[in-house]
């Protein structure tokens, strides 16, 4: 992985800023810090000028595991096309195909409510319903590993039995062949006739995005992972502030700055 921010890494964002690209980023822990109280996420002022100003510019877009409906008060406008629910829900899924999956996401609930859940009541584990996919949480636990034990044969009692996501602490369930971040966000750059993809997340949840074999010309990994399939990545959160600083910058052909506030 090269560090994006490094000379090398600076070339790389000069290449391909200006071009026909639509740049993506994921929200938590990306554009926004992490946080165990996930209602209270919301962009920093700066961040949310930077972004807005690279939308001004490019083909902009949002892509997180949050519902639609949670995803877009927290950016207000901001950037102009949200995907969420891990690909799920996009400006390009009609409704008639989200019924069935809906469906499928009430009955887990209801399991999950019901009999599994009393497996599951030691256990610092909360479920999320987020309408067409639901994710399971347990950043309270002391050995996230003795949990996720757990819960994987329970999950296999489930009907479909789910495709998993694996987060941070935490498990994405999405009903079987609903679409990932990657396959959703480069439906939406052919659809925008954009050439490229530009994309930073900092997950396992992203790494369907950073795996792609067509369409993506930067994948960037918040945190430096070995095992990443992202080319590039940023030390920390902290900087994605600067990467939209120095895109916008180069965009419009002022002094590029060096990631000074």
């Amino acid at each position: 992985m090269i560090y994006l921010l490094s000379e090398e890494g600076r070339n790389a964002l000069r290449k391909i800023a200006g071009r026909s690209v639509l740049y993506a980023f994921d929200f938590d822990g990306t554009l926004t810090k992490l946080s165990p109280q996930r209602g209270n996420v919301k962009l920093s002022p700066i961040t949310h000028e930077w972004l807005r100003e690279l939308a001004r510019r490019g083909p902009c877009a949002v892509v997180s595991g949050r519902a639609l409906d949670d995803l877009a008060p927290r950016l207000n406008g901001v950037v102009p096309y949200l995907i969420g629910n891990h690909g799920i829900e996009s400006p390009l899924t009609g409704s008639d195909g989200l019924k069935p999956v809906e469906h499928i996401c009430r009955e887990w609930t209801k399991r999950l409510d019901g009999d599994l859940g009393e497996r599951l009541k030691d256990m610092p584990v909360e479920v999320e319903p987020k309408r067409y996919s639901l994710t399971l949480h347990y950043r309270g636990a002391d050995d996230p590993s003795v949990v996720e034990r757990v819960l994987t044969p329970l999950l296999q009692e489930l009907n479909p039995i789910p495709e998993v996501i694996m987060g941070k602490a935490s498990m994405s369930l999405l009903p079987p062949g609903s679409a990932g971040k990657g396959k959703a966000t480069v439906a939406l750059m052919s659809h925008l006739r954009c050439e490229g993809l530009f994309f930073i997340g900092d997950d396992t949840t992203d790494e369907d995005v950073f795996s792609l074999t067509e369409g993506l010309v930067m994948g960037v990994r918040v945190g430096f992972h070995a095992e990443s399939k992202a080319g590039y990545y940023v030390k920390s959160q902290n900087e994605v502030e600067d990467v939209l600083r120095f895109l916008v910058h180069r965009i419009d052909g002022t002094p590029e700055t060096n990631g000074s506030r």
